[in-house]
């Protein structure tokens, strides 16, 4: 059976969605970090605080979720073109648990 062009749509709307979210981090992450330093600014302090580097990692995971939402559109539509896809089920739980990691560890930080 041959794919259809709404396949290679969904595919990219699904591609956006990854860059949307990837967007939504590093907006937030970069919201951390500078409302962070304005703290520092109206304590007079010069210590650079842990919210800083809470905003860089999601500054970075935004950036990971951009890369992953690239690859998984690329491998897509390679296999859309060979008639050959496959659900990407195990790839996919694996970057889910890496995500989750990384927001627990963040979470027991800020404790």
């Amino acid at each position: 059976m041959m794919t259809s062009p709404s396949d290679h749509f969904a595919n990219e709307r699904t591609f956006l969605a990854w860059v949307r979210t990837g967007i939504a981090l590093i907006g937030f992450g970069f919201v951390i970090a500078k409302f962070a330093l304005f703290l520092e600014i109206l304590k007079g302090e010069k210590s650079i605080g842990g919210s800083v580097a809470y905003g860089e990692v999601m500054i970075i995971l935004g950036g990971g979720v951009i890369a992953y939402g690239i690859y998984n559109y690329l491998r897509n539509e390679k296999d859309l073109f060979k008639n050959t896809y496959t659900p990407k089920t195990t790839e996919n739980a694996m970057f889910a648990l890496a995500v989750l990691l990384i927001s627990i560890v963040l979470a027991l930080l800020i404790i």
